[in-house]
């Protein structure tokens, strides 16, 4: 039997739907959940899927309570899926794993791993990592490409692969999207860099530095002005030397000659005495700048026209661009930033195409990498179903499993193959499409033979198969359980069914049923011993009414599936 090491040990359901508060403890091996049509055997299934994560509705909260609760417990040491994913999260305790949602009548939901409160994508990771749950429906998603690839992927352990196309396939996506962004802006923008080259190619006439510019305006304003500065130039000279009667520096050598006379007498004469030998000092050097500035300086009409020309430029340019004079260093430093970086769009244009092929190519190589895998494991798979198909009453039932590349290279983030499951039911019938050769019975047979082949090649410990043998009865209803037991084997198996062949073959049964009482109704779900085993599966197979022949058809039946 599976290991109880790696299992679900037990549910807890309270106040969700017609559950008023049940606990369900699971044994390793395979686990028949039972009870008359209509009495809740698909509440496991339920209350499971809510608790791993599945969206909620407040409805589901039983009649009058303000909040509906499920708890479920999983053994994790031989699970390294999981033991690594709960300590990447820090969410690991020991080698237990235990999940509880809450679904209050307000609308609101949580989740909750080993205690810590969780996104409820949190509680499906460890889903994925845990169970995996086939339901009664399966058959109808069989009939879609995506399901048979899905199928085909798992046998041949592609999931690594597979997430690694995806990540590679939606860098793939970005880059070639940020690069036809390019194109489209890069097309856009010719008439404006066209524009920038003109502007930066005026304004490259000029040495438009701040520094320049300042000169400029300086020297303009200077030459404006220079009669009026020589003459200004030449009354100080005079002012401070050249006067005969009242000269600067005359005035202070005569008063600085009379305080030295008395500086003896007036200690205090001392230190102004200092002073006006200082002022004196600064004169002589004021006259000797203000002589070397009139050596130098002379009207210059002709410089002063070339200068107020630049200026005149310089202001027409300025109001081009709408600014003061003075701002054109920057203008121009921006004009020649922004032309550089639309100029530099091709660059990044070749260095995005190239990035593009490099991507195309690494999904090129994955998408083989996974063709070659699911090739490999077609075939095998194929024959294993086609044996379990022959079990069920379709001797000459026939699944081939035809994988073709997708037409000009075509490649998704699953790949580049069309996957088709091709069937025979009859001799000498052509292969076909499972939707369009297959009966209604033939389908649900096939899906079972499938789903019981595929999930013996899952990592995940626990499978559950909520009603699949719908439509198999009889020998077939006893081959179905014989292969879910043999499962069992590896795995732990829980199979909500209505057929006595199945339930007959679990290590362990439940049996559900539905209560009603003061205007409310509940179920309750025990665990049979081998007498209770014996009086349900005699239920299942004869009715209400039982007789001692189908107490004794039941006994035999549990005898020989335990044997």
């Amino acid at each position: 039997m599976g290991s109880k090491a790696d299992m679900l040990i037990s549910v807890s359901v309270k106040n969700l739907a017609v559950v008023e508060d049940l606990t369900l403890q699971f044994q390793p091996g395979m686990t028949s959940l039972t009870g008359e049509t209509g009495a809740g055997k698909s509440m496991l299934v339920d209350a499971l899927s809510l608790v791993l994560g599945d969206r909620s509705d407040s409805k589901m909260i039983r009649q009058g309570c303000e909040r509906a609760e499920i708890e479920a417990s999983f053994e994790t040491s031989s699970n390294p899926a999981l033991t690594e994913w709960l300590k990447t999260q820090e969410l690991d305790d020991d080698d237990l794993c235990h999940l509880r949602r809450t679904i209050s009548s307000d609308g609101r939901s949580r989740g909750y791993i080993n205690g810590r409160l969780v996104a409820l994508s949190q509680l499906k990771a460890v889903g994925e990592c845990c169970i995996d749950i086939h339901g009664q429906h399966a058959h109808q998603s069989l009939l879609r490409p995506d399901t048979q690839r899905q199928l085909v992927d798992t046998v041949a352990d592609n999931r690594e692969l597979l997430a690694t196309l995806k990540s590679a396939f939606r860098q793939m996506q970005d880059c070639a999207s940020t690069l036809e962004n390019l194109k489209q802006e890069n097309q856009q923008q010719q008439a404006r860099l066209e524009l920038l080259s003109y502007q930066v190619k005026e304004l490259e006439a000029f040495s438009l530095t701040e520094e320049a510019v300042s000169q400029l305006v300086q020297d303009q304003h200077q030459l404006a002005h220079a009669a009026e500065l020589l003459h200004a130039a030449e009354i100080a000279i005079q002012r401070i030397f050249d006067n005969e009667t009242i000269a600067a520096y005359d005035i202070v050598s005569s008063a600085l000659v009379e305080l030295e006379k008395l500086q003896d007498i007036e200690p205090h004469f001392a230190i102004i005495t200092e002073t006006l030998n200082a002022a004196l000092i600064n004169l002589d050097e004021s006259g000797s700048a203000l002589r070397h500035y009139l050596d130098k300086t002379e009207l210059d009409p002709e410089r002063l026209d070339q200068i107020e020309q630049q200026m005149s430029q310089l202001h027409d340019l300025a109001r081009k661009h709408h600014c003061e004079i003075t701002d054109l260093p920057a203008v121009y430093d921006q004009l020649q930033h922004e032309l550089a970086t639309i100029s530099s769009t091709g660059q990044t244009l070749t260095e995005l195409e190239q990035q593009l092929t490099k991507h195309q190519q690494q999904c090129q190589d994955l998408a083989m990498q996974i063709r070659d895998r699911r090739i490999k494991a077609a075939a095998p798979l194929a024959e294993q179903i086609t044996a379990s198909i022959r079990e069920l009453a379709m001797p000459a039932g026939s699944i081939e499993i035809e994988i073709s590349p997708m037409t000009d290279r075509a490649i998704t983030e699953s790949g580049s193959d069309h996957i088709r499951f091709l069937v025979t039911t009859n001799p000498g019938q052509a292969s076909g499409e499972l939707g369009k050769i297959a009966s209604g019975g033939e389908l649900a047979r096939i899906s079972l033979a499938i789903q019981v082949v595929t999930a013996g090649q899952r990592s995940v410990p626990t499978l559950i198969f909520d009603e699949v043998d719908v439509g198999i009865g009889g020998g077939v209803a006893e081959i179905v359980g014989q292969h879910l037991r043999t499962l069992a084997a590896r795995q732990q198996v829980i199979c909500i069914t209505h057929l006595a062949q199945v339930a007959a073959q679990a290590h362990q049964q439940l049996q559900v049923s539905k209560h009603h009482s003061h205007n409310s109704t509940y179920i309750e779900i025990q665990t049979l011993d081998r007498r209770q085993r014996i009086e349900e599966i005699a239920r299942m197979l004869g009715g209400v009414q039982l007789t001692e022949k189908t107490r004794s058809h039941a006994e035999e039946m549990l005898d020989q599936s335990q044997s």
